[in-house]
């Protein structure tokens, strides 16, 4: 059953996106306090004539989390994770069990019982019956980790 290597590979991708994804909105919260703003006439400021340079300040910010180091390196397990995965589909999609094909025809395929049944020797109940026990697989193996 290579659908369960496949789901935890692609679990496994999925969170290093999500990861990268959040390095990014925090890059991007950074620079954002960067650009001007609307002004403000209700108050009333004197601050003898200091001048704060926002730019300056999200650099060091940056370069204090480390933001870019960071980036660079998830990029790089994103592209391992990418081959990962790629290849543990090339390997499923090669499985002869039919436990593999419906699910990839299912999940990958994304196709109905009702085609899936042109290309497996199963009745439709029994495909429904495979893909419920896809489904508890898949759910103990998340409440596993």
């Amino acid at each position: 059953m290579i659908y369960i290597e496949y789901h935890n590979c692609k679990k496994k991708y999925d969170e290093i996106k999500k990861l990268y994804e959040q390095i990014v909105e925090e890059k991007e919260r950074l620079f954002m306090k960067t650009q001007p703003k609307a002004a403000s006439i209700d108050k009333v400021s004197v601050d003898g004539g200091s001048k704060n340079n926002l730019f300056d300040n999200y650099l060091m910010e940056k370069e204090k989390k480390q933001l870019d180091v960071k980036l660079d390196e998830v990029k790089v397990l994103i592209d391992d994770r990418q081959r990962i995965l790629a290849d543990k589909e090339k390997e499923l999609r090669a499985s002869k069990e039919w436990v593999d094909k419906i699910y990839v025809y299912k999940y990958l395929e994304l196709l109905p019982v009702k085609k899936i049944v042109n290309y497996i020797p199963y009745e439709e109940a029994q495909i429904y019956r495979i893909l419920g026990e896809i489904k508890r697989r898949i759910q103990w193996i998340k409440n596993i980790y």
